[in-house]
C-alpha cells in the first residue's frame, strides 16, 4: 500500500511539474485588441484656402484651390462641393464632378488621382483640387467660390474662398471640380 501511495504521489508531482512547466496552472488569458486611431473630418475653421490662378483658352479657364491645415491632424473627404458665389445651396452655379481625370492636372502638370479614403493632413500640410469653368464674356463675374462638405452627422462645413476671375455660368453648366489631391 505504501508503494502504491508513493507511486501515486510521484505521478502527481510529475503531473504538477509538467503543468507548471507548460504554464497551464498559472496562465492568465489576456485579450488584446488594437484599433487604428480615427482621424476626425476637417472643419472649415481648420483651413486657410487659397485660389491659385491657372491657364485659360478656348472659352475655358483652369485654376486650383489649395487648402492648408492650420490645426491638428484631420481628414479631408475625397470630393468637396463647390459653388460659384456665396450661396452654397445654388444648383445653377454648382461645379460638377469631372468624369475624366485626364481633363485636369495638378499645378505642376502631373496627373490627378482619386483617393477614395480621402486625404489625411497634418498641421501645415496642404491638399488641392482643380477646377475648370467657362470664361465666356457677357456672364457675370463671381468674387468667391464656396466649398462645402459634410462632417460626420454635423452641419455641413462651408468655406468661402476669394476668386480671381471666376465667371458665373450664364449659359448652362460648364464648371467642373476634381477630387482632392496632394
Amino acid at each position: 500500500m505504501r508503494r502504491l501511495l508513493r507511486t501515486i504521489t510521484a505521478l502527481l508531482v510529475l503531473a504538477l511539474v509538467f503543468v507548471v512547466a507548460r504554464g497551464d496552472l498559472f496562465r492568465t488569458t489576456v485579450a488584446v485588441t488594437t484599433s487604428l486611431p480615427t482621424v476626425p473630418i476637417c472643419t472649415a475653421s481648420q483651413f486657410q484656402a487659397k485660389w491659385v490662378d491657372g491657364t485659360a483658352g478656348a472659352g475655358t479657364a483652369y485654376a486650383w484651390i489649395t487648402f492648408t491645415n492650420i490645426q491638428e491632424t484631420c481628414s479631408m473627404p475625397t470630393w468637396i462641393d463647390l459653388v460659384m458665389g456665396t450661396d452654397s445651396n445654388s444648383v445653377a452655379n454648382s461645379f460638377a464632378r469631372v468624369t475624366d481625370l485626364t481633363e485636369m492636372t495638378k499645378p505642376d502638370g502631373g496627373p490627378i488621382t482619386e483617393s477614395p479614403a480621402g486625404i489625411t493632413l497634418g498641421h501645415q500640410q496642404s491638399a488641392s483640387l482643380a477646377i475648370s469653368f467657362s470664361n465666356r464674356s457677357g456672364c457675370a463675374a463671381a468674387t468667391a467660390v464656396t466649398a462645402s462638405w459634410l462632417r460626420g452627422g454635423m452641419e455641413p462645413q462651408k468655406l468661402q474662398i476669394p476668386a480671381t476671375y471666376l465667371v458665373l455660368q450664364c449659359n448652362g453648366p460648364s464648371a467642373f471640380v476634381s477630387p482632392v489631391f496632394r
